[in-house]
């Protein structure tokens, strides 16, 4: 039964491609999208916000150079009409106009014209009056009944102030064209006003289109007057051309690419403006490289993440859908080992247990299979122990017989050595033939070996020696009888006959914590590690073997009595001779009437 949270239940349902799916959608790929899109968004509006602070601090800059332009015409009809030499001289009578010209050349001529060489942005100074006795000509002006021609003149009467500022076209004169001129009233002297008189300050249009043309490359700038007429709008203007309305001029311009400024709060400049046009293909060139780099960069940090996630989720996927394949042979009994590149994460540790366990199992079924087979063979071969024990045992009594005839012949002819050695083999005969039971307390079996060592004392000679070391509190232990006198009998055959020199045999039997460990030690002729290895697979095999039968013989009956807990031990060096034994646990020994326990 499911307990717990239901969401995470759900959760885990969901197959692992599926999860691996849902983690790439809302954990990589949505976010990079959308920080990328935050970021293009920041970035443009940092772009618009920079180009329309430039703007702003351009059209600043244009407005004020205009404003120094026209404060300093300004500054010159105030000084002009202060000149109280010129008010007298514009309004006087001449009876003749050899009069006015006299005073024309003697004062009137230069006058004017000084103040035009030392201000460059102007072009033109013009003073008219409506004094009929002035002759018109340079830069004295008789307006007359000509003044319908004028267009300055009504707008400065219109404006209700001695100086204003005015754009008109003049169709009159040698250059016709557009005009922006400041324009006032010259009145300063009541005693001279018997006439009026009018200053006119024509400015240099080139020069004001020269600062409307700074910005031009990102900035199109149109002077407006205070009827909302371009006068002036830099590169491309016609000076010929009638001021346009400002309506037509912005009306395809982009919402909020369009500024403008005031050139000054002053009366005589008052609804003067610079209207501002932003070039956009700039800015939307700068969007356009802005929204190229976050492309880039979206798909960098969305393809390299995306392909690194790939091949990890595909690392991850496939091993584990590769382990629930061989978990599915498991549950229908194939243990089958996973044969590929595990990795050293936790998924190919799982994969490592995974092939350990799957190999336990199949090494537990196999033992368990060729433990039955081993008990089957050794019950028989055990059979034939003990029906070739009753065969031997059938007629006894001929050998013994022989045996004493011998004995009787070689103590009456005085044979003492040979006595001593037919005594041991009937001694040998009959304790081999007396006893049907496998096991014999550990030292009858090793007063068995000691008659057996003295008949090989007595084939090498003084070349030949034995000794024992045995612990007294193992004496009374049962282990399986002949399970010593073999290896004995293999370390005289095998090791020692080889051997040119003093031979020797140490049989050793000592009492652990946990064993009992036998062992026979020869300084005979020893073999290589390999010869020592084969021999070892060739006892525990099924395989017919030439020598060292004993010690196979040995090897099956401790496996028979002790059901494999037995330990066999064989080290052996062509150099010191050759060590064989066992180590059996206390827990599978017994002693007469008792059991030793671990």
């Amino acid at each position: 039964m499911r307990t717990g949270r239901p969401f995470f239940h759900k959760v885990n349902d969901i197959p692992l491609n599926y999860k691996f799916i849902l983690i790439y959608l809302l954990c990589v790929l949505l976010p990079i999208m959308t920080i990328n899109l935050f970021f293009f968004k920041q970035n443009s509006d940092h772009i618009r916000a920079r180009e329309q602070d430039n703007l702003r601090k351009s059209i600043e800059r244009a407005s004020g150079e205009l404003l120094d332009m026209i404060d300093e015409s300004v500054a010159l009809s105030h000084s002009i009409a202060s000149d109280d030499s010129v008010y007298e001289a514009l309004d006087r009578t001449y009876e003749s106009p050899l009069d006015y010209y006299g005073v024309y050349d003697g004062f009137l001529r230069d006058k004017l014209k000084r103040y035009m060489s030392s201000y460059p942005n102007i072009v033109e100074i013009r003073i008219y009056t409506d004094n009929p006795t002035i002759q018109t000509g340079a830069n004295y002006h008789v307006i007359g009944n000509a003044s319908r021609d004028l267009p300055w003149l009504d707008r400065l009467r219109q404006s209700h102030s001695k100086t204003t500022v005015v754009s008109y076209y003049e169709s009159d004169g040698l250059n016709p064209g557009k005009r922006i001129s400041v324009v006032s009233k010259l009145d300063t002297y009541a005693s001279l006003s018997r006439y009026g008189k009018y200053l006119r300050i024509d400015l240099n249009v080139d020069k004001i289109n020269g600062i409307l043309n700074r910005e031009l490359d990102s900035l199109q700038l149109r002077l407006m007057d205070d009827r909302n007429r371009i006068v002036a709008s830099g590169i491309g203007d016609d000076p010929r051309q009638e001021p346009i309305a400002a309506d037509a001029a912005v009306a395809n311009a982009k919402p909020g690419y369009v500024m403008e400024r005031s050139i000054g709060d002053f009366s005589y400049i008052k609804g003067w403006k610079l209207v501002g046009v932003a070039d956009t293909r700039r800015i939307d060139s700068l969007l356009d490289d802005a929204r190229r780099s976050i492309l880039w960069l979206a798909v960098t940090s969305t393809v390299i993440p995306s392909l690194l996630i790939y091949i990890i989720f595909r690392s991850y996927h496939y091993r584990v859908k590769k382990l629930s394949r061989h978990m599915e042979k498991v549950r229908n009994e194939r243990f089958d080992p996973i044969d590929m590149q595990e990795g050293r994460d936790e998924i190919g540790g799982l994969i490592r247990t995974f092939n350990v366990m799957t190999g336990k199992i199949t090494s537990l079924i196999n033992d368990v299979y060729k433990l039955e087979i081993r008990q089957k063979s050794l019950e028989l071969e055990r059979v034939r122990t003990e029906l070739a024990m009753l065969q031997s045992q059938m007629n006894p009594h001929f050998l013994f017989n022989t045996l004493n005839a011998l004995l009787v012949v070689c103590t009456k002819n005085g044979y003492s050595d040979v006595t001593g050695i037919i005594k041991n083999l009937s001694l040998l005969m009959r304790q081999l033939l007396s006893r049907a039971d496998g096991l014999v307390p550990l030292q009858e079996e090793l007063q068995f070996t000691s008659m057996y060592l003295q008949i090989e004392k007595f084939r090498f000679g003084d070349l030949f020696d034995y000794s024992f070391d045995v612990d007294p509190r193992a004496l009374p232990l049962r282990i399986p009888r002949m399970s010593i006198q073999p290896l004995v009998e293999n370390a005289c055959k095998h090791g020692l006959q080889a051997r040119k020199g003093d031979r020797t045999i140490r049989v050793t039997a000592r009492l652990t914590e946990r064993a009992l460990e036998i062992a026979i030690v020869d300084n005979g002729v020893g073999m290589e590690a390999g010869k020592l290895r084969q021999l070892m697979e060739n006892v525990r095999s099924e395989q017919e073997m030439d020598g060292h039968v004993g010690i196979r013989n040995v090897y099956r009956r401790l496996e028979l009595f002790y059901d494999g807990h037995v330990r066999f031990v064989m080290e052996s060096d062509p150099a010191t001779g050759t060590k064989a034994g066992f180590h059996i646990p206390l827990a599978r020994l017994e002693a007469d009437g008792w059991k030793k326990e671990a």
